[in-house]
């Protein structure tokens, strides 16, 4: 799956239960290292290559 539709009406539950987890997380990551929404980008590219790159 390339794109996602996170509206919870229209996808899979585990799908939308996994955004709202990792957007919470990112939120409390934000809040507790007073780091830029740029930072966390950042983060989730660089997990993103990681996992590319070398799987889960």
């Amino acid at each position: 799956m390339s794109k996602f539709n996170f509206d919870d009406t229209e996808t899979s539950g585990i799908w939308w239960s996994t955004n709202v987890a990792i957007k919470d997380l990112c939120l409390e990551l934000k809040e507790d290292t007073n780091c830029e929404n740029s930072e966390i980008v950042e983060l989730l590219k660089s997990i993103t290559e990681s996992i590319d790159l070398n799987g889960l």
